[in-house]
């Protein structure tokens, strides 16, 4: 064997064992299992709750069911400048089937976005209908590689399988940390045809373990790091094409280091103290009573919508019913 093929072998070894040494690799979502995770969570309930029971603060106690969080629930929002009567009612996401064609027949998430015609930039901002829940109800992470990931350190890279339409639009993926603050990362133009991998890479990632600043992180009781998908956004400039848009998404993926090593340790600090779970149990709550209100809401608007059609359709069976005697009554 040649020094050159030798040389060639080595640098493939040390990149594999780099890549494996300083980075995990997690999916953060797959559209083609999404629903199917969502059922078998216990995150949902299975069935949509009434809304008439109140919590101690008269907080109407629903959970957010499987269905409210089904793709074809996912909301498309127009920045206001660009949001009309017409681009509300044709934005709007739906799961899709492929072919099979690029990675085997699938469900991926399909939205049409309609963009106004005039030259000025806009953003279509497309999202989950409810925040995904962080922790379950024994304290534990919720949605784990379904809208989360768990221990997440320095990002590496991350990676969104999109299928685009030669738009030179804008994708951007937007992501929440354990401090409430969104991240956004700019994935790359959507100026190809079928579907591709776009790659947002890390620039001051540093492989060289030598070369990074060592610090000693405080451990117990501060919880663990996480990223969750807060949203998808695409961006027109204003010279660019109006009018209806359609992309789809397959999934996403991170490659990050650990953020903590969880090693055991002789004694069990969680177990003695349970701040942690006390920690995820207060945000668990806060975050059911601010889906709670939101779901609440749109249920309100759904019966008053339901509410103003059963009375048209009353108005006219009654109309219609006294035309009918006016003419019996009085025949010609």
């Amino acid at each position: 064997m040649s020094f050159k093929r030798i040389k060639t072998l080595f640098w493939v070894v040390l990149t594999l064992t780099f890549s494996s040494v300083f980075a995990v690799e997690e999916t953060l979502i797959d559209f083609n299992q999404y629903e199917q995770k969502l059922t078998e969570s216990g995150v949902y309930a299975k069935e949509p709750s009434t809304g008439k029971e109140l919590d101690e603060t008269l907080v109407p106690k629903v959970d957010i069911s499987v269905e409210d969080m089904k793709i074809s629930k996912w909301v498309v929002t127009l920045n206001s400048s660009a949001s009309s009567i017409q681009s509300k009612l044709y934005s709007m996401t739906k799961p899709v089937e492929t072919k099979g064609l690029v990675g085997g027949k699938r469900i991926v998430l399909g939205a049409r976005i309609r963009f106004p015609e005039w030259p000025f930039a806009a953003w279509a901002r497309i999202a989950p209908p409810f925040d995904f829940p962080t922790y379950n109800k024994a304290g534990d992470f919720a949605n784990v590689n379904n809208g989360l990931v768990k221990n997440s350190g320095s990002i590496y890279q991350i990676s969104v399988e999109v299928n685009g339409r030669n738009y030179k639009n804008a994708f951007i993926l937007r992501l929440k940390n354990e401090y409430e603050q969104i991240e956004e990362y700019f994935m790359g133009y959507l100026f190809f045809q079928g579907w591709r991998r776009l790659i947002w890479k890390n620039p001051n990632y540093i492989t060289n373990v030598d070369l990074r600043e060592i610090i000693r992180l405080p451990l117990y009781p501060k919880s663990i790091p996480y990223k969750k998908l807060d949203s998808f956004v695409i961006y027109r400039h204003g010279d660019q094409w109006g009018g209806d848009f359609v992309v789809y998404i397959a999934n996403v993926k991170i490659t990050y280091d650990l953020a903590i090593l969880e090693e055991e340790e002789d004694i069990d600090d969680e177990k003695e103290w349970g701040i942690i779970r006390q920690k995820a149990e207060e945000k668990a709550e806060k975050e059911r009573k601010l889906n709670a209100e939101l779901l609440d809401l749109r249920r309100r608007e759904l019966a008053k919508m339901h509410a103003a059609q059963t009375k048209s359709a009353s108005d006219s069976t009654s109309t219609k019913g006294t035309t009918t005697d006016t003419k019996v009554d009085n025949p010609k």
